[in-house]
């Protein structure tokens, strides 16, 4: 199938070309991230959802070179007009937190449990902003404040251990913004945490991003988290971004048949009590040897020859529009592979139904 030619906006902030993150183990070579392009401007919401195993997480560390020495990376990994994949260690140090921070889905084990709450935020600001103790102290009494932590003074002084999941997560995300980061990557930032407190770390996100002018790329398995809070939409599947464009549009007009499946299987409030829940058949394929072409053909009604050629399932450079990968696209709008097309253009120019 044939790539589209890349489009890079003049206010892009980031830039992910033909990204590949392989990790070898004793059990072969994981394809963690198998030729995944994106694109996020400045100020702008993504969302990247998928399946468990889809390699969300993994794109995010992928980012922000949090991988195992031994993985593999190669493509290119823009920020600001800079590749972080042949950047410098300190040149990479001097933007990790200052300008690029990530947030956890467990803050458990992502903030230090013998290292007070004051120490975890101040170090940043200190080592990146210049700022004096006393300064620092403030500026973290204000960012506790703002992400919604009562008593914010007397935190300060807590070890995460004497604090609740809601308010650590806080804190983390506290953390994250210490440095006023340009990007800020939320991987599954809610996961252990219950429905109420959810919404609100959601709502305290976006509500962060918008005030702060800054980009968002946040990673959920939940299409219902990023539904309302993103401008931009991934679905990655086995490795691979199967489709993406505007969120409003993918979510209407869903394209690639994973795509449709996931939303098929997301619960209602309105379907029929007692009605059974809709799942997708079969697992994900293995992450060591995938299948040649798309690789939800195994799993799809609809997939035929064409569906395993090599070239099949590549989704290749943003377009800027909506985007897709799928041979035979879900029915709505018209379309042909990698983006939509309006019905009379479509009668107009003749149909090839995305083969």
């Amino acid at each position: 199938m044939k790539k589209t030619v890349p489009v890079q906006p003049a206010d892009s902030l980031l830039e992910i070309n033909a990204l590949h993150t392989y990790i070898p183990t004793s059990a072969g070579v994981v394809r963690a991230v198998d030729d995944v392009s994106l694109t996020l401007r400045r100020g702008e919401a993504l969302g990247i959802v998928g399946e468990s195993g889809s390699g969300k997480s993994v794109l995010a560390r992928s980012v922000m070179g949090l991988l195992p020495p031994e993985a593999v990376r190669s493509g290119r990994i823009g920020f600001d007009g800079q590749d972080l994949l042949t950047a410098a260690p300190d040149r990479l140090h001097e933007l990790w937190g200052a300008r690029l921070a990530i947030v956890f889905q467990d803050p458990s084990r992502s903030l230090n449990p013998v290292v007070r709450v004051e120490r975890q935020l101040t170090e940043g600001m200190r080592r990146h902003l210049g700022l004096g103790r006393s300064e620092a102290r403030a500026r973290a009494v204000q960012l506790l404040a703002e992400v919604g932590v009562p008593d914010p003074e007397r935190r300060l002084s807590n070890y995460p251990g004497q604090m609740s999941g809601g308010m650590r997560q806080r804190v983390m995300i506290a953390v994250a913004l210490s440095c006023e980061p340009e990007l800020l990557i939320a991987d599954e930032p809610t996961t252990a945490l219950d429905v109420t407190i959810q919404r609100q770390i959601l709502d305290l996100l976006d509500r962060l991003r918008r005030a702060r002018g800054m980009a968002l790329m946040l990673i959920s398995h939940d299409l219902g988290v990023v539904s309302g809070r993103t401008e931009q939409l991934a679905v990655m599947y086995s490795g691979r971004v199967v489709e993406g464009g505007p969120t409003q549009a993918v979510f209407a007009h869903p394209q690639h048949r994973y795509t449709k499946a996931l939303l098929s299987a997301t619960p209602s409030l309105t379907a029929a009590r007692h009605s059974r829940l809709r799942v997708i058949p079969g697992g994900l394929p293995s992450v060591y040897d995938p299948p040649e072409g798309c690789r939800f053909a195994a799993r799809c009604a609809h997939a035929d020859d064409a569906c395993t050629d090599p070239e099949a399932g590549v989704l290749g450079a943003p377009t800027g529009g909506h985007d897709h990968s799928c041979h035979h696209p879900a029915p709505g709008l018209e379309v042909t592979p990698h983006g939509t097309v309006p019905a009379a253009q479509e009668e107009e120019g003749g149909s090839n139904n995305g083969r």
